[in-house]
């Protein structure tokens, strides 16, 4: 070997040696890994719960009619439609009357033959008497023309209801409103032909407006033990009074059906949903803690996790079973296996196992 290939041999030997030396030494192990740190709430042991509850219903008019004919007919005129408010006595719809007017017009005449068929009864009846008085006429004669004269009258008066009559379906061709209100559906049109009693409109009440709530029959006592109630409708709450205590379940809904009179100035239309809200409280002892505590627990039981302290200093969590007797949507009410003023783990409860030693965040 010649002394270039030496060099160059001694030359690689000294570099991968410094490359060796350069190789960086593995970090120091420590002897304590950080603990998680958790956040925590002290429950307070409370001897019942208070529960927010609203039930819905809707808003509807005292009076909701619809008004039709007593007789059947032709509609002639239609003065009212759909959203018009209406005052009591107002007229609405109106059959043709020419049938009516016909008849009317027969009975007068009727009537008016009878009147003088009458009066010239009278008058031979009067002549009679004055001949009787001289000798010249029997009692025949009179008691003939008293006889006519006592059919004439009663027809006088039979012709007199008749008139009566026809005058009573006219007006009653004509619907007036019972009181004051809005239309909220129309059935018929101009021309329709119409039976009797067949709907032709329906007028809805402006004044007592009610709400009709079903509440669960459990609820039923407590409710009714309060005259008055605040009813939501939209964004606006009013007064209201209790006006029945409750008759009968509904089948479909399973619930009682009580109505709520709604101040004069409530701001509501008919069938616009509506809002009882109550305070129920249950006496029963718990705790109240978030919902981020808790935890799926085996069988359907729901778990929390308590902080417990160890004999040196530290702390570790334990397990806890616990039931679930009301939530919300951000805490729930519970009782198990805790005690008033523990300490347990407001959140972050999926990274934490039980017996494991934990850092508590400082509040």
């Amino acid at each position: 070997m010649n002394n270039r290939a030496v060099t160059i041999a001694i030359t690689l030997s000294a570099f991968l040696l410094a490359a060796c030396n350069t190789q960086s030494d593995p970090p120091p192990q420590t002897d304590e890994q950080a603990l998680p740190k958790v956040n925590t709430v002290n429950v307070e042991l409370s001897p019942n719960y208070v529960v927010q509850r609203e039930y819905v219903g809707t808003v509807q008019a005292a009076q909701n009619a619809k008004l039709g004919f007593e007789l059947g007919g032709k509609v002639d005129e239609f003065n009212v439609d759909v959203g018009d408010v209406v005052k009591k006595g107002q007229p609405l719809v109106t059959l043709d009357t020419q049938l009516l007017d016909n008849e009317a017009r027969q009975l007068k005449a009727q009537l008016a033959q009878l009147d003088a068929q009458l009066d010239l009864v009278k008058t031979n009846l009067q002549r009679q008497r004055q001949l009787k008085k001289k000798g010249f006429s029997a009692d025949a004669e009179i008691d003939s023309l008293t006889s006519q004269r006592d059919a004439l009258l009663a027809n006088i008066r039979q012709v007199d209801a008749s008139l009566a009559s026809n005058t009573l379906r006219k007006e009653k061709s004509t619907i007036t409103a019972p009181y004051d209100g809005k239309i909220s559906e129309r059935f018929v049109s101009q021309g329709d032909v119409v039976n009797v009693g067949a709907p032709t409109v329906t007028l809805l009440a402006n004044a007592k407006k009610e709400a009709r709530i079903g509440v669960p029959v459990k609820f039923l006592d407590t409710l009714n033990s309060n005259d008055t109630a605040t009813i939501r409708i939209g964004n606006n709450a009013y007064p209201a009074t209790l006006l029945n205590p409750g008759a009968a379940i509904n089948m479909q809904s399973r619930t009682v059906e009580l109505r709520y009179l709604l101040p004069e100035n409530v701001q509501a239309i008919d069938g616009q949903l509506a809002y009882l809200g109550f305070t129920f409280k249950t006496p029963m002892e718990g705790f109240w803690m978030p919902l981020t505590g808790l935890t799926d627990g085996l069988r359907g039981t729901w778990n929390i996790y308590a902080i417990v302290p160890d004999a040196e200093g530290g702390q570790f969590v334990s397990r806890r079973s616990i039931q679930v007797h009301y939530a919300d949507e951000q805490k729930a009410y519970v009782s198990g296996a805790i005690n008033d003023g523990d300490r347990v783990v407001a959140d972050g409860v999926h990274r934490i196992v039980s017996g494991q030693h934990v850092d508590l965040v400082q509040e």
